[in-house]
């Protein structure tokens, strides 16, 4: 059974059709009104929100007992989803700033580690492997694409301005989104929509990890909890393995978040972003005196 795996064939071919997406996306609006870019963008938002909901017709999301939660605040990408359509016309430049940020990098880290497209488990539970023409497979990538397409073309077509002054906030909303997705699944287990004993367990419902990292730190689960303390992998009162839900995953947030955030400033906002490490560093470079090599 063809399969997507890190690496393979089919890994690679859905990363060629999202390049080739995005390459023709901006070619038809290369010649096209900023007013057209504005809507076709806002297109793009809706198809992607739509494509969220579909989910709940197609297998193994058909499974579910309480399929709704699937919709829910469930994960990072899925609050992006659900919140696009109302960001994209928001006035205020941190809440832009986090949808074009947010939007391109779990877009690009979703494609690049596509974990659900190849995972054996979903909802907690083992289905085994998925073929790579699965139709929910499908409907995973073509819902991430568009995750990050869509802030890809406001910056490409200039429709928002990242700035340095800003970027602090970025990581510090991440965090705040991370709180919502906690709270999400507190609520869905109050109300009896998901087993109660599956609730901090990192093997059952773990959106976004914020209940730890199935079995030890490998992998992915390293690359993230090399900034994670001792004491947060442990419980405070029985000493057993537990990750502190949301807090264990602060500091990573924060360190990956800030990482990202620079990257995405020293491309989009290059000389502010310059001028603000020269300020920082204490460099002017005004007074910066050309060195005469002909000595």
């Amino acid at each position: 059974m063809p399969m997507v795996k890190m690496g393979n064939i089919y890994y690679f071919m859905y990363m060629g059709i999202a390049i080739l997406i995005t390459v023709l996306a901006v070619a038809f609006l290369k010649n096209k009104s900023q007013k057209f870019r504005h809507w076709f963008v806002f297109g793009l938002i809706m198809v992607a929100f739509t494509l969220h909901f579909m989910k709940v017709f197609i297998w193994p999301y058909t499974t579910v007992e309480a399929v709704f939660t699937k919709v829910s605040f469930e994960n990072i990408c899925a609050v992006s989803t659900l919140i696009f359509p109302f960001l994209y016309f928001t006035k205020n430049k941190t809440l832009k700033d986090y949808m074009i940020m947010v939007g391109m990098a779990s877009g690009i880290l979703t494609i690049i580690f596509p974990v659900d497209a190849m995972s054996e488990y979903f909802n907690g539970e083992v289905i085994g492997f998925r073929s790579a023409f699965n139709l929910e497979i499908i409907r995973f990538y073509s819902a991430h694409i568009l995750l990050f397409l869509v802030p890809f073309l406001m910056m490409r077509f200039k429709m928002h301005k990242l700035s340095i002054h800003r970027a602090y906030r970025a990581p510090l909303l991440l965090i705040l989104v991370l709180v919502l997705i906690f709270v999400n699944e507190l609520l869905i287990t109050a109300l009896d929509w998901v087993p109660k004993e599956d609730l901090f367990n990192p093997d059952k419902r773990n959106p976004s990890f914020i209940f730890g990292v199935r079995g030890d730190l490998t992998g992915l689960g390293l690359i993230i909890g090399i900034f994670v303390p001792y004491f947060m992998r442990i419980h405070p009162l029985t000493g057993v393995k537990f990750f502190w839900p949301v807090l264990w995953l602060v500091i990573p947030a924060i360190v990956y978040g800030g990482l990202i955030t620079l990257i995405f400033m020293f491309i989009y906002d290059t000389q502010e972003t310059l001028l603000f490490f020269k300020k920082i560093l204490r460099l002017n470079p005004r007074k910066h005196k050309e060195v005469d090599i002909s000595d």
